[in-house]
């Protein structure tokens, strides 16, 4: 019970400073399609009444390690924008005409990843 509250609350995220209690398990609610309202809330709270099959634990398990790479990828990508951000700006204080060609190249390659 324990592991699942966690991993229901590590699936829900930081809860925003405006958005109730309600609106986080509703939140939460959306991401498993097949749980209804009752069982998330009493999970969340760690209802000792509760039973817990292994394929909730499963998908629970499955959506956070989701939600952690895509994390991950959001992550090395901003890492990749700053790189070509830093070289570019790099290529501009050495030589701006010379590194031209280069730096429209960079620049266009920061564009592509938004």
């Amino acid at each position: 019970m324990d592991e699942a509250a966690d991993l229901l609350r590590e699936l829900a995220g930081n809860r925003r400073a405006d958005e109730s209690m309600k609106a986080v398990l509703r939140r939460v609610r959306r991401r498993l399609a097949d749980w209804k309202p009752s069982r998330v809330r009493d999970i969340w709270y760690r209802d000792p009444r509760v039973k817990l099959r292994a394929g909730e634990i499963e998908q629970l398990r499955s959506l956070v390690d989701r939600k952690a790479e895509t994390k991950a990828a959001v992550d090395e990508l901003a890492e990749l924008r700053n790189r070509i951000s830093r070289l570019e700006t790099l290529l501009e204080r050495s030589d701006p005409t010379f590194h031209r060609e280069a730096i429209d190249t960079l620049r266009s390659q920061r564009r592509a990843l938004g």
